[in-house]
């Protein structure tokens, strides 16, 4: 069994996407107990050939699921990720992260030691939020089989940090540690460029207003039904 499992959705970021892998086992304590789970679209060639190079290259350390005929909407990718993970720590990743701290995968560990239930959303320093905010972090695979994802699967784009953020502040299992960087290169940041993949998102984000689903009536009721279900965990 691997100690972690980063959850990966990628889309045309072939450079980043392994420049992302790479980053991630030069920094780890233990790089062979690392598995990369990955998402890729069927007609998306370019990231199905490079997922298949590292597969030779890592062997079973790389999990890839192809996306079928049905569209899936961006929320739901990494809980498909979820349902394919060897290990029981996850961390919801993208391709374009850097992984910058020595030993970071014992150093989120130790963090659900602390927790019998093992109930925690886990975030480190992104390089641009800092404390104020965790747009990607470690779960336990316990909080996946509590709620059915780490996210649910009604946001085009954005809006699924925003919900994971409030439900683990509000049954007080939201950490964060500035002791493990793990930088975002986003193009809003100016660390990456406004590519194609990039450019989706946005056209995305115009078009869907994902704030309107967040502050719904409905996605606040999910919202208080979701703590309910982790706080009988955290009580049992």
């Amino acid at each position: 069994m691997f100690n972690i499992s980063l959850l990966c959705p990628t889309r045309k970021r072939t450079e980043s996407l392994e420049k992302m892998w790479l980053s991630a086992l030069q920094t780890a304590k233990f790089p062979r107990k690392l598995e990369l789970v990955l998402y890729v679209d069927s007609e998306d060639l370019k990231s199905r050939l490079k997922a298949d190079e590292l597969i030779k290259r890592y062997g079973k350390q790389i999990n890839l699921t192809i996306s079928g005929h049905k569209k899936e909407i961006y929320s739901n990718l990494h809980n498909i990720c979820c349902e394919k993970v060897s290990s029981d720590i996850m961390f919801s990743a993208a391709d374009d992260l850097i992984f910058r701290t020595k030993d970071w995968d014992s150093l989120a560990l130790e963090f659900f030691d602390l927790y019998k239930d093992k109930i925690l959303y886990l975030y480190p320093d992104d390089g641009h939020w800092g404390q104020e905010f965790g747009t990607h972090g470690f779960f336990h695979r316990k909080w996946f089989d509590t709620l059915g994802y780490l996210s649910p699967p009604i946001f085009d784009v954005g809006f699924s940090d925003n919900y994971i953020m409030d439900v683990s502040r509000a049954v007080d299992r939201c950490a964060y540690t500035p002791d493990i960087l793990v930088e975002h290169m986003h193009w809003t940041f100016g660390k990456s460029e406004f590519d194609d993949t990039a450019q989706l998102a946005h056209k995305k984000r115009l078009e869907v207003d994902n704030e309107k689903i967040y502050e719904s009536p409905e996605t606040i009721k999910m919202k208080q039904d979701d703590i309910s279900k982790l706080m009988k965990v955290i009580n049992e």
